[in-house]
């Protein structure tokens, strides 16, 4: 099904198949994976970990229209499936990446064309583009992780040196939010990043779900 879609979609839609069981190791299938550069065995994204943790599938069969980005800016128009036990439980997503570049920058040429001719009245003032969702791919759990968690700490502008154990709890919250203790080996890359030891991470975490 997934090299079916990609052949058909075209080189321009990344399609890919995701098992959430593993999410370390998540890829099953991919189509077109030179869009966002990864290949089966790669982790879930960012994003789709918020899925997870938010539980949207309970909410929703799909979501659909979405925009993210790759690692150097280009636009995707995006689509996540959700797949389904029988008891509602989660086991996997199906989703479509479409590379919207060249359209958007046609479309800026044609508008320039249109002004500069003078076939309309006055210039329409265009909206914003819609910042949409971030979206990290990555290669390897590793990669993901790290990424996830050097963000996080990075938008505190606080070295973590400087941190008071009330910082740090909230970068824990907010990266805990984002799914990032779901992934294996976490705890260690997390002591790294806030310069405490993987025990002070246990108990900060244990704290925050009020054990």
């Amino acid at each position: 099904m997934v090299a079916f879609l990609g052949a058909f979609l075209g080189e321009r839609c990344e399609i890919v198949l995701h098992d959430t069981s593993t999410k370390e190791k998540s890829v099953l299938a991919i189509a077109n994976g030179h869009i966002s550069g990864r290949r089966e065995g790669a982790p879930l994204t960012d994003l789709a970990l918020k899925f997870v943790v938010n539980k949207d599938y309970e909410k929703h069969d799909w979501v659909m229209g979405y925009t993210t980005r790759t690692s150097d800016g280009r636009p995707l128009h995006s689509a996540t499936y959700f797949i389904r036990e029988d008891d509602g439980e989660l086991v996997g997503m199906l989703c479509l990446n479409m590379d919207t570049s060249d359209l958007l920058q046609a479309r800026d040429i044609l508008n320039k064309v249109i002004a500069a001719a003078g076939l309309e009245s006055s210039q329409a003032k265009e909206n914003p583009e819609q910042a949409g969702h971030t979206e990290t791919f990555s290669g390897s759990m590793e990669e993901l992780t790290e990424n996830l968690i050097r963000r996080v700490v990075t938008e505190a502008n606080v070295p973590p040196e400087r941190m008071t154990v009330a910082e740090k709890m909230g970068i824990m919250a907010t990266l805990d939010s984002h799914g990032v203790f779901l992934l294996k080996g976490s705890i260690r890359v997390v002591a790294e990043y806030l310069a405490a030891s993987e025990a002070t991470i246990y108990r900060y975490l244990q704290k925050l779900n009020g054990q």
